[in-house]
């Protein structure tokens, strides 16, 4: 029986055999498992990275475009103002003043007091006197 028993003791048994293949399989997966963890957080960083880059860029955008509207915007505002009544009153005076010389040379342009201020293509308020010779 000691020889059975020697033989028997370096021989692995086939329930041994099969624990460490189920070990060494748990292993693997586990392995496997991670390595896919990896991956998975590796993407995820990166997806977080172009999501921060997409933010960025919306500042960019969005600075620029409130920078652009404050540079565009302001002529564009004061374009559109009216010549102010001094200016007009001033302009309707200088014009009496020399109404009979242009009279003469061939030009009756006409003033009208009640006339609102003309605006032209640009949105400039160009005043009251009017060509009707036309």
């Amino acid at each position: 029986m000691v020889a059975i028993t020697a033989t028997n003791s370096t021989t692995p048994s086939t329930q041994a055999s099969l624990g460490r293949a189920r070990l060494a399989q748990a292993r693997r997966e586990a392995d496997q498992a991670e390595a896919n963890a990896r991956d998975l957080r590796a993407q995820a960083d990166e997806a977080e990275r172009q999501a921060q880059d997409s933010q960025q860029n919306v500042r960019k955008v969005s600075a620029r475009i409130q920078q652009e509207a404050a540079t565009y915007s302001q002529p564009r505002a004061s374009s559109t103002s009216e010549v102010p009544l001094k200016v007009q009153k001033l302009i309707e005076q200088m014009y009496s003043a020399t109404s009979e010389k242009r009279a003469e040379n061939g030009n009756p342009l006409k003033t009208d007091v009640h006339a609102a201020a003309v605006v032209n293509s640009q949105g400039q308020a160009t005043g009251r006197i009017v060509n009707v010779s036309a």
